[in-house]
C-alpha cells in the first residue's frame, strides 16, 4: 500500500516534468520553424526588394529628371515673366519719354509759328491768316492732331519764305501818316523789305515794328490769327516815293529799280526821332538852368585862369640879381636887390610873402570850378528824380500807359543827369590841370627865390670880408 502510494506520488511528480519537457521541445521547434519562416520571408522580401529596387531607382531618376526639367521650366518662365515686366516698364518709360519729346517738339512748333507770325508784317499776315485758322481748327486736344496742324503751319511758313525770297505783289491797305487814314494799294514783298504804292499816290516802306506782345505770351488761336491791323507807312522823300510808285506800276517782266534800305525803315524812324540841342535842353525842365549857369561860370573861370596861368613866362636863364626877368620872377629879383639888410633869413621871409601873395592871386576863383564839378551831377540827379516822379504819377493816373510814352518820360528825366555829367567831368579835369599848373609855377618861384637868397648871402659875405681887410690898414 505504501509502495503504491509512493509510486503514485512519484508518477504524479514525474508526469508534469515530462509534460513540461515535451512542451519546451515543441515551443523550441515551433520557434525554430517560425524563425525559419521569418528568415525565409525576409529572404523573399529582400529578393523582392532587390527585384523592385531597379525599377524604383529608374522611376526615381525619371522623376528627378522631370523635377529638374520642371524646375528649369519654372525658372525660365520666371525669367520670361521678369523680362516681360522689365520690358513693359521700359516700354512705358520709353513711351513717356517719347510723349515728352513730342510735347517739346509741339511746343517748339508753336513757338516757331508764333514767332513767324510775329516777324511777318501785318500786311502779309492777311495772306496767311485764313489758312492758319483752318489748320488750327482741325486740331483738338490730341497730341497727334496738334502736331499735324503745327506741321502744316510749318510747311505754310516755308512756302511763304520762298515767296518772299522771290518777291511777289499783293493787294492790301496801309495806314498813311500823319492823318492815319487807311489807303488801299499794292504791296511788294521782296526778301525782308516791304514796299507800298497806294491808290492815292502815297508810297514808301512799311514799318517793321511788329506787334510782339500779342503773340509772345499766348498760343495762336483761330480768332487771334484773323484779327490783323493794317501796317503803318513810313514817310519817305518824294524821290523815293516816286521810284517805288514807278517800280510797282511797271508791267510784269520789265526791269524796275527799287530803293534799298538796309536798316529796314529804322533809319527813317531814328531820323524822325532825333532832337536838336535846344529841344533837348527844353526837356530838362527847370533844373537844367542852374546846371547851364554853373557850366557857363566854370567855363569862363577856366578860360580866364588858364590864360592867366599860361601867360606866366618861365625864365630861360639862372636867377641873378642883375638882368631882367618877366612877371613875378622880376618882382622877386627887384625885391631881393632892393633889400639893404644883412640878414638873409629876413630876405627869405620877404620873398616867401611875395610868393604867397602871387599864389593867392593865381588860385583865386579855382574853388568855384571844383564846386561846379561837385554840384552839377547832384543837380542832374535831382532833375532825374523829379522827372521819374512825374513818370510814376502818369502811370498812376493812367491805367495802361503806352510803352513809348513811358520811355519818352524816362529819357526826358535823364536829360538833366546827362548835362550834369557833361558839366562836371570837364570842370573836374580843368580844376585838376589848373591846380597842378599853379603848383608848378609856385615851385619854380620858390626855387628862384632860394637862388636869389643864396646870391644875396654871398654878396653879404664878400662885403664883410672887404670891410675886415680895410680895417687893419686904417
Amino acid at each position: 500500500m505504501n509502495v503504491f502510494r509512493i509510486t503514485c506520488l512519484f508518477l504524479a511528480w514525474v508526469s508534469p516534468a515530462c509534460l513540461v519537457a515535451q512542451s519546451i521541445q515543441e515551443v523550441r521547434a515551433t520557434a525554430r520553424k517560425d524563425l525559419q519562416n521569418a528568415v525565409q520571408k525576409l529572404e523573399d522580401l529582400r529578393n523582392r526588394i532587390e527585384k523592385e529596387k531597379i525599377p524604383l531607382v529608374r522611376k526615381v531618376e525619371q522623376l528627378e529628371r522631370k523635377t529638374s526639367e520642371k524646375r528649369n521650366e519654372l525658372d525660365r518662365r520666371l525669367r520670361l515673366r521678369d523680362n516681360r515686366d522689365a520690358n513693359l516698364v521700359q516700354l512705358r518709360e520709353e513711351v513717356k519719354e517719347n510723349e515728352g519729346e513730342l510735347e517739346i517738339s509741339l511746343g517748339l512748333l508753336k513757338d516757331y509759328a508764333a514767332s513767324w507770325r510775329q516777324s511777318t508784317p501785318p500786311a502779309e499776315q492777311n495772306l496767311w491768316a485764313k489758312q492758319i485758322s483752318d489748320h488750327l481748327s482741325q486740331s483738338d486736344n490730341a497730341l497727334d492732331s496738334a502736331l499735324d496742324s503745327q506741321l502744316k503751319i510749318l510747311n505754310l511758313s516755308m512756302d511763304a519764305v520762298l515767296k518772299q525770297a522771290g518777291g511777289f505783289i499783293f493787294a492790301g491797305e496801309a495806314i498813311v501818316p500823319p492823318e492815319g487814314i487807311r489807303e488801299k494799294g499794292h504791296f511788294l514783298s521782296l526778301g525782308p523789305t516791304l514796299f507800298f504804292s497806294g491808290s492815292e499816290g502815297n508810297a514808301g516802306f512799311l514799318e517793321k515794328s511788329y506787334d510782339s506782345d500779342r503773340f509772345s505770351s499766348i498760343d495762336l488761336t483761330e480768332e487771334s490769327v484773323l484779327s490783323v491791323e493794317p501796317s503803318r507807312l513810313l514817310q519817305t522823300s518824294e524821290a523815293t516815293s516816286f521810284t517805288i510808285v514807278q517800280a510797282l506800276s511797271e508791267p510784269a517782266g520789265t526791269l524796275a529799280v527799287l530803293p534799298l534800305d538796309p536798316t529796314m525803315g529804322k533809319a527813317y524812324v531814328m531820323e524822325g526821332g532825333e532832337v536838336t540841342l535846344v529841344e533837348e535842353l527844353q526837356k530838362g525842365g527847370i533844373w537844367i538852368y542852374p546846371i547851364l549857369f554853373f557850366a557857363g561860370l566854370s567855363l569862363l573861370i577856366a578860360l580866364y585862369k588858364g590864360f592867366q596861368i599860361l601867360s606866366i613866362p618861365t625864365p630861360m636863364k639862372l636867377a641873378s640879381l642883375e638882368g631882367t626877368f618877366s612877371g613875378p620872377f622880376e618882382t622877386l629879383r627887384k625885391t631881393a636887390k632892393s633889400y639893404q639888410g644883412k640878414e638873409p633869413e629876413i630876405l627869405e621871409e620877404i620873398l616867401y610873402e611875395v610868393i604867397i601873395d602871387f599864389q593867392v592871386k593865381l588860385e583865386k576863383a579855382l574853388p568855384l570850378i571844383a564846386v561846379t564839378a561837385a554840384t552839377a551831377p547832384l543837380l542832374g540827379l535831382l532833375g532825374t528824380v523829379t522827372g521819374m516822379i512825374d513818370v510814376f504819377r502818369q502811370i498812376t493816373n493812367f491805367a495802361n500807359p503806352e510803352n513809348s510814352e513811358l520811355a519818352r518820360g524816362i529819357s526826358e528825366a535823364l536829360v538833366t543827369t546827362k548835362f550834369g555829367l557833361i558839366t562836371a567831368i570837364p570842370a573836374l579835369i580843368a580844376h585838376a590841370l589848373l591846380s597842378r599848373r599853379v603848383q608848378g609855377v609856385i615851385s619854380k618861384l620858390e626855387a628862384f627865390s632860394a637862388r636869389l637868397v643864396h646870391l644875396k648871402r654871398g654878396a653879404f659875405s664878400s662885403t664883410e670880408a672887404e670891410q675886415t681887410q680895410d680895417a687893419p690898414g686904417d
